[in-house]
């Protein structure tokens, strides 16, 4: 679960903080730190980082981040200022792939060119 989730379930149990208070979210982030209990891995097979996407197409992550924000691509994000999770249909591929090539304002990270079967 996530922090969020975490403080959530704990909160409805009725249990509180050493000071009484309700968990926050925030809360949790810092227990997880002091005891060092690794977050748990939210993300599901078929998804991808950004960093993973933006290789996969030789783009910044500064074009998968507006790919996101437009809606061309799928993301999810578990919580505010988490990482985000994206799943590529079959669709996508080609599209972004096309996009790439015919972009004029896309720099490509590798002199390689981008070939349908690279991906």
């Amino acid at each position: 679960m996530s922090d969020g989730e975490i403080a959530d379930r704990l909160n409805q149990e009725g249990q509180l903080s050493a000071l009484g208070k309700p968990f926050t979210g925030s809360m949790i982030q810092w227990i997880r730190y002091r005891y060092q209990i690794p977050k748990a891995r939210l993300e599901r097979p078929e998804e991808l980082t950004v960093h993973q996407v933006a290789e996969r197409f030789r783009v910044s992550p500064n074009v998968v981040y507006y790919w996101i924000e437009r809606g061309v691509i799928q993301a999810r994000r578990p919580n505010a200022g988490s990482s985000y999770w994206i799943t590529l249909n079959e669709t996508d591929e080609p599209k972004l792939r096309d996009w790439v090539r015919n972009s004029c304002k896309i720099q490509r990270t590798s002199s390689t060119p981008l070939e349908e079967g690279a991906l």
